[in-house]
C-alpha cells in the first residue's frame, strides 16, 4: 500500500519539488512537517483524551459523594418512612391547588417552569430548562417537606454547562 501511494503522481511531483529545493528550505520543510505532527497529537489525540479523562473523573468524584450522601442518610428516611412523620405540614388536596403551590414554588426558588400540565387528578407534570441543579433539588425537597409533593418521574439530563440540567418530572401530590 505504501508503495502505490509513492507511485502517486501528486506525491512524485511534490517529492521532486522538495529535491529541487535548496538545502536550507529542505530543512525547513522538514520542522514544519515535524511541528504539524506535534500539533496534530497534542489536539487530535491528547487533548480530547485528557479532557474525557478529566471529565470522568468529575462523575466519578460527584457519583461517589452522591452514595455518600446517600449512606448517611438512608437511616433517617426508614426511620421517618416507618414512624409516620412524613406527613406534611400543608397539604395540597386538588390539582388546582398542586399547579398553582408548584408554580408559585419554583418562581421563589428562582426556577423557570418551561411548561407544566396536569397529569390526572393528583399529579403535574413539568419542564425546566438549563437550570441548575442544586436550585432543583432544593426546590424538590421544599416541595416534599413542605406540601407532601413528590417526585413521580424523574428525568434529569446534562445541559451544556457544568451544574445546570434539563429536568422533566411528574410530581404527585
Amino acid at each position: 500500500m505504501l508503495k502505490s501511494l509513492m507511485r502517486s503522481p501528486a506525491l512524485q511531483k511534490l517529492s521532486s519539488a522538495y529535491d529541487h529545493l535548496p538545502r536550507r528550505d529542505q530543512r525547513a520543510v522538514q520542522l514544519l512537517a515535524v511541528a504539524l505532527a506535534i500539533v496534530v497529537v497534542i489536539f487530535l489525540i491528547w487533548r480530547p483524551a485528557h479532557q474525557y479523562s478529566e471529565d470522568a473523573e468529575a462523575r466519578a468524584k460527584a457519583a461517589a459523594e452522591a452514595a455518600a450522601w446517600l449512606e448517611v442518610n438512608l437511616e433517617q428516611a426508614r426511620q421517618l418512612v416507618s414512624s409516620g412523620q412524613n406527613s406534611p405540614a400543608q397539604r395540597v388536596d386538588d390539582s388546582r391547588s398542586l399547579m398553582s403551590t408548584v408554580t408559585v414554588s419554583a418562581q421563589e426558588a428562582g426556577l423557570s417552569l418551561q411548561r407544566f400540565e396536569p397529569s390526572g387528578e393528583d399529579k403535574m407534570r413539568i419542564w425546566l430548562d438549563n437550570s441548575a441543579f442544586d436550585d432543583v433539588a432544593r426546590w424538590l425537597e421544599t416541595l416534599a417537606e413542605q406540601y407532601g409533593i413528590v417526585v413521580d418521574q424523574a428525568a434529569i439530563d446534562r445541559a451544556g454547562e457544568p451544574g445546570r440540567v434539563n429536568v422533566r418530572i411528574t410530581l404527585s401530590s
